[in-house]
């Protein structure tokens, strides 16, 4: 399979914009996935949000991410860029008192 891709090192909250000249699979996956996909093994990868033409990944968590575009045999061109987050995007920090009820939640009985 033919595709495009591009490398990022982010960190958590910027996004990963790309835009297409023609419709196409457009996956987000970190490097070790990366790797997977390359070697045409079983891989895990995120999708973007669509507005037409751009997609806009919103990044999880800091690390290298790759933005990779499936062409199959179309002649399809991509541009990719990093953007700063956006404080409309951005998470609300929860307070402390939060954080210790969150994290005791997650722990399991036994």
């Amino acid at each position: 399979m033919k595709f495009l891709f591009r490398k990022y090192p982010a960190k958590r909250d910027e996004a990963i914009e790309v835009q297409l000249s023609a419709p196409a699979t457009v996956k987000f996956m970190t490097a070790k996935e990366f790797k997977h996909y390359v070697a045409g093994r079983t891989h895990t990868y995120y999708k973007g949000q669509q507005e037409e033409d751009l997609i806009r990944f919103r990044l999880p968590f800091d690390g290298i991410w790759h933005a990779v575009v499936e062409k199959g045999d179309a002649d399809i061109q991509a541009t990719c860029k990093l953007c700063a987050p956006s404080p409309a995007l951005q998470a609300i920090e929860p307070d402390n008192e939060e954080l210790e009820h969150l994290s005791m939640g997650s722990q399991s009985e036994g």
